[in-house]
């Protein structure tokens, strides 16, 4: 009986990752965010930025969606880290 109460837990656990797991908009979002953030656009105007750069294809990042999280890359870096509806920026400097 107990086996059979993990194993649904695992599953339903499973199921709401699957679910929640973020889009590649969210993940270039947060990206987009990061690099205008970066090179002083702050406040409203990098706001702005990241709207604008959001929609175009300018950077050529790469969404992998692994069903239960995310991830988005550039080039051979991680820079993004998504799950459970939430984008996390990784630790990346190019």
């Amino acid at each position: 009986m107990m086996s059979r109460m993990g194993l649904l837990l695992v599953v339903i656990a499973c199921i709401a990752l699957a679910v929640t797991n973020p889009g590649e908009k969210a993940h270039k979002k947060v990206v987009y965010d990061k690099v205008a953030n970066k090179v002083g656009m702050e406040g409203f105007l990098g706001e702005i930025a990241g709207k604008a750069l959001g929609d175009l294809d300018v950077v050529p990042l790469t969404y992998n969606n692994y069903l239960l999280f995310s991830t988005m890359a550039f080039r051979d870096d991680t820079v993004s880290i998504g799950c459970l509806t939430r984008v996390w920026e990784t630790n990346w400097e190019k």
